[in-house]
């Protein structure tokens, strides 16, 4: 029987060569709830991340010193993740900014590709901060029950996604600079400023 540390808890798994590969299937199986993730390995004192212990997978517990994992719920991995936001915002803006002047150079060809970077980007920045502030929302409904900023900002933001589609497939690069330049660039200043710092003050501490 190994035990292995979770956290503050503990975990035994049978057998007395475990691999590191099968005691995080193990606790992912039954040793954590569906809102937990394993997040790190700590192997004497130093924090792996889980996604750069590949190598370290088929190693056994005792070979690895009998590691601890560290666990975090899903709404302390969404205010980590918020911290990504403002770095996401700032990539979009640069973006915006080298798409909307290829496009405006006449560089038809070369603006596309910036475009179709940036809506990639954006995407995953939209459903980002739309996970982050549905799970912040959820814990903490009475203190974004006045905040329609944040509803605001996000309604604004589709309706711009939305209004890019036509005029690129339109081929509208005045419409197109225009939204991007302007309407979205404004939208995304406006989380960096108001929004995401509403989110963080949302904050509880458990």
């Amino acid at each position: 029987m190994i035990t292995l540390e979770l956290g503050n808890d503990s975990f035994s798994l049978d057998g007395n060569s475990i691999s590191l590969r099968q005691a995080i299937t193990a606790i992912e199986t039954d040793g954590i709830s569906t809102n937990e993730s394993i997040t790190g390995v700590v192997i004497e004192g130093k924090t792996f991340p889980i996604n750069e212990i590949g190598e370290l997978l088929d190693y056994t517990l005792e070979e690895l010193g009998y590691p601890s994992l560290q666990i975090k719920n899903s709404y302390e991995l969404a205010f980590e993740a918020l911290e990504d936001c403002n770095r996401y915002i700032s990539e979009l803006i640069d973006k915006i900014l080298i798409t909307t002047d290829e496009f405006n150079k006449g560089n038809i060809d070369q603006a596309n590709l910036f475009f179709a970077d940036l809506i990639e980007l954006l995407d995953l920045y939209v459903h980002l901060i739309t996970r982050i502030h549905a799970t912040a929302r959820k814990a903490n409904k009475e203190y974004f029950a006045d905040k329609e900023v944040i509803k605001n900002l996000e309604i604004h933001l589709f309706s711009v996604i939305k209004a890019l589609i036509p005029a690129r497939e339109n081929n509208d690069i005045v419409m197109l600079s225009d939204l991007l330049e302007y309407e979205l660039i404004d939208n995304l200043k406006q989380w960096k400023i108001k929004a995401i710092p509403l989110i963080q003050e949302s904050k509880i501490n458990f």
